[in-house]
């Protein structure tokens, strides 16, 4: 799309990503959720077999982070799309789902590294 200026006609200024990228990316998350809280709880199935902390010293973040890594991600794609919303039309409207994809990999990467038998 070309804009007229007095100074003649230049390139629209967001003609980088289009818009059906940025909603593929923030509807992405939704699965990417489910599967971050189904290895949260894949992961805890794993130290079932830990009855002290001597025999399996990782047993997780404790209860509170566990909370917030298990049932955060819902949220966190909820308001991916939300944000999508006001940001998909501009320019550096791609960040929000990008964003919103980093901290869920980083939530599966925190729940990875602690819990390990």
């Amino acid at each position: 799309m070309m804009i007229e200026t007095t100074q003649g006609t230049v390139p629209d200024a967001r003609r980088g990503i289009p818009t059906w990228l940025n909603w593929f990316l923030a509807l992405l998350t939704i699965p990417a959720a489910v599967v971050v809280m189904l290895f949260a709880f894949g992961a805890v199935m794993g130290i079932a077999r830990c009855t002290d902390t001597a025999a399996c010293p990782h047993m997780g973040p404790g209860e509170f982070w566990f909370g917030i890594l298990a049932y955060g991600p819902p949220v966190v794609a909820l308001l991916t799309i939300v944000a999508s919303a006001f940001a998909a039309n501009r320019r550096y409207g791609i960040v929000v789902p990008l964003l919103g994809l980093g901290l869920l990999l980083a939530d599966a990467a925190i729940i990875a590294i602690t819990f390990r038998p």
